[in-house]
């Protein structure tokens, strides 16, 4: 454990060194990070870039939280804005939602190891919307003793017995031979692993009904709490989809969404779905 730390910071630390710049704005993996030290930029730029094709454009550190103290922050979050009703970009936005408040959870966590901010809140917002401290979600760890903001504390189980990439990339090829169709795991890893699988078929009722679905969801151990987050979307060529999806670091959370309809008969997933 204590040589996974020291690995830890000694990675921050060199995302700082390649990071560098100055207290106002730096770009990192495309994605603008302001606010804050420059220390910090470095070390959320570094965080981002563990989250391969996020749908975050830009995060700002920001101060004067209600009710913290003067080293605490609080972040804005800026990912695509809500679609329209009936777009095929719903479950895109959805995921979006699930990214920052990922992020928000490894900022806090990465900042906190490396002896910088606390972050105690976050904002998801769209472009060019102004941030709000009143419409803030806290995630303060509970030893800061912040009651407003505290997210409670973590679980025991956070990164027990999840195994490798690869393993797990073996475990899915094995469920999508099983039950032919299409997977992509997409390996987000900000602070701990957050698994992003998609499965894709044109017979999304016979997979749910076969019990593809559950299966996947039990592969991924989705009631364990091991995984930082965890997100699993179905995808049809029609567009109609289904994602479930876990937070387990930070403000612990899970939920569902889908777009379209995709007739089963098996059990549901999401409410009327």
């Amino acid at each position: 454990m204590l040589a996974r730390r020291i690995a830890l910071a000694l990675a921050f630390a060199a995302a700082a060194t390649m990071l560098h710049g100055g207290a106002g704005a730096a770009a990192s993996c495309g994605r603008q990070v302001s606010g804050g030290s420059a220390d910090e930029q470095a070390a959320v730029g570094r965080i981002l870039c563990l989250m391969p094709g996020t749908a975050i454009q830009a995060v700002e550190l920001l101060d004067q939280a209600p009710d913290a103290r003067p080293q605490d922050v609080w972040l804005a979050i800026t990912i695509p804005s809500p679609p329209r009703a009936g777009e095929r970009s719903f479950l895109g936005y959805t995921r979006a939602t699930w990214e920052a408040e990922l992020a928000a959870a490894a900022i806090r966590d990465g900042l906190s190891r490396l002896g910088l901010a606390h972050v105690v809140a976050f904002q998801d917002l769209a472009p060019g919307q102004q941030s709000d401290p009143a419409h803030l979600f806290g995630i303060a760890r509970p030893e800061w003793k912040l009651p407003r903001w505290s997210a409670g504390p973590p679980a025991r189980t956070l990164g027990r017995g999840v195994g490798t990439w690869g393993q797990l990339q073996a475990k899915l090829d094995g469920l999508a031979r099983r039950f032919g169709v299409q997977t992509r795991l997409e390996r987000f890893d900000p602070f701990g692993k957050a698994p992003v699988v998609v499965v894709t078929t044109p017979r999304g009722g016979a997979f749910i009904d076969a019990g593809g679905f559950q299966t996947y969801e039990q592969a991924l151990r989705f009631r364990d709490a091991t995984y930082d987050g965890v997100l699993l979307e179905l995808l049809t060529p029609s567009g109609a989809g289904l994602q479930v999806f876990t937070i387990d670091r930070g403000r612990r959370s899970s939920g569902c969404s889908r777009f379209g309809t995709i007739p089963h008969r098996r059990y549901e997933i999401c409410p009327s779905d």
